[in-house]
């Protein structure tokens, strides 16, 4: 049987590996194809398609993972099969970039005011050309020894509670359904698992989303139960992703490349 893995982060957002070696990692892994869904960006969409190229029967579902809020609360939605060269997707990225590099500044800024011995420069090489986001700015304090894991870092200084924290742009859940509708895609209800409570998944169904991840690594067996059955009664796309960032280090971020995926004949539907 046939696998693909929906969730993956490259070096094009806050994942460690580039697009090309992704490609080559899911290889390794027996996938017979990912989704590139890096956060606000489509980036590395690009390079993963033409290294897959080179193999068989690899398949790349060009994606995207949109960060939004409503009520107070952070929800990511997952667009799939989009048209990446879009030109209002484009424009609304090109915004939310400037946003994240502006908003990296102030999060530096705010860690020097600290103590911590920091600057943009740690950033942007850990970053590359990728969008910058508080998981490279975890990366440098990890390196600099100010925390032990990625789960620290937001604890202490990076989340929305800490005192290093900075707000970001914010689109919202109906914003990012019509931008990725518009772009020809399928929006998806990332790992709901993580959402405060089932009511605000009920809210996305009820503004139009089109699928739920059902299968991510950060839910149990009974939260992926339930997420089938509301995805069944309401008739939506049922999707299962890692969301891969890296291997696992300190067992500190999500899951392995692989480690959750969904067998291919499951979303023909989509791939057609």
């Amino acid at each position: 049987m046939n696998f693909i893995d929906m969730h993956t982060h490259s070096t094009a957002s806050d994942g460690l590996y580039s697009p090309s070696r992704l490609v080559e990692y899911a290889l390794e892994k027996g996938l017979s194809g990912i989704a590139i869904t890096d956060h606000d960006t489509i980036g590395g969409i690009e390079e993963a398609i033409q290294q897959a190229s080179y193999y068989k029967d690899f398949i790349i579902i060009p994606g995207i993972e949109l960060s939004t809020e409503y009520n107070n609360e952070e929800i990511h939605i997952l667009g799939y099969r989009i048209d990446y060269k879009n030109e209002n997707l484009l424009k609304v990225l090109q915004s939310l970039q400037v946003d994240r590099n502006m908003r990296a500044l102030k999060i530096v800024d705010k860690l020097i005011s600290l103590g911590l011995e920091i600057s943009y420069e740690d950033i942007t090489q850990i970053a590359g050309q990728g969008a910058v986001g508080r998981p490279h700015i975890a990366r440098v304090l990890i390196r600099k020894g100010y925390v032990e894991n990625n789960e620290e870092a937001f604890k202490k200084y990076l989340g929305k509670e800490s005192p290093a924290y900075v707000p970001k742009q914010k689109l919202t859940p109906i914003d990012a359904i019509d931008i990725i509708r518009s772009a020809g895609g399928i929006s998806v209800a990332a790992h709901p698992g993580l959402l405060k409570s089932i009511t605000t998944l009920e809210y996305l169904i009820e503004i139009g989303i089109e699928g739920i991840e059902v299968y991510h690594s950060d839910h149990t067996i009974d939260k992926s139960l339930k997420y089938l059955e509301l995805a069944k009664k309401h008739h939506l796309l049922i999707t299962a992703g890692s969301d891969f960032h890296y291997p696992p280090h300190n067992n500190d971020y999500h899951g392995d490349l692989g480690s959750i995926k969904i067998p291919l004949k499951n979303i023909q539907k989509l791939l057609e």
